[in-house]
């Protein structure tokens, strides 16, 4: 693959950091419980869909029209609050989504590095198999989808940095540090 250039797009240079603080007001939002928080993760999903799609990363654009997906659902069924206890997978369950999310992986990182139209075609198709494995995980209440954002939100920094995405990269590196705190918050023993 030639070495990357930059996109003739100077939009790029505004919306990128416009799509990184709109995922944060998401995040923090969310985390307030405030509903039109969705608003927020739906209009920053776009606009990174499109910034990915133009920096050539097919997977991550299709991640983020996942997540355009997911800020209309989470829109519509809000809840009051998180079950109490909160639900634990089987390591069996883990293990197989673990082992499916890995074998599709190698496939769709093959398939669409024989496009020849992806940059970085492993590292773009892990970060969105993994991101929909722990956006199932997550939906599920499951606590271990804390883990699965660690390793996600890592590969994630650098699959950004490399395309020279910075503000989402640094993204990356507090959804990390989110991740990180957010399994140290949910662990019974700690």
């Amino acid at each position: 693959m030639a070495a990357y250039t930059s996109p003739s797009k100077a939009w790029h240079r505004w919306g990128e950091p416009i799509a990184a603080g709109l995922n944060l007001l998401y995040t923090i939002g969310y985390l307030q419980g405030h509903e039109a928080s969705f608003l927020c993760a739906g209009v920053g999903s776009i606009v990174f869909a499109w910034i990915c799609w133009e920096r050539q990363l097919i997977a991550e654009s299709a991640l983020w029209v996942f997540y355009i997906g997911l800020a209309v659902y989470g829109f519509w069924s809000v809840q009051e609050s998180w079950p109490d206890p909160l639900p634990v997978a089987s390591l069996g369950a883990h293990g197989i989504s673990i082992a499916l999310g890995l074998a599709f992986w190698m496939v769709a990182a093959r398939l669409l590095a024989r496009t020849g139209q992806a940059a970085l075609p492993h590292l773009d198709t892990f970060t969105t198999v993994g991101s929909i494995i722990a956006s199932f995980w997550m939906l599920q209440f499951v606590q271990a989808n804390w883990l699965y954002w660690m390793v996600i939100d890592v590969v994630a920094i650098a699959l950004y940095w490399k395309r020279r995405l910075y503000w989402g990269a640094a993204l990356f590196a507090l959804y990390a540090l989110l991740a990180v705190e957010g399994w140290f918050d949910f662990v019974p023993w700690i």
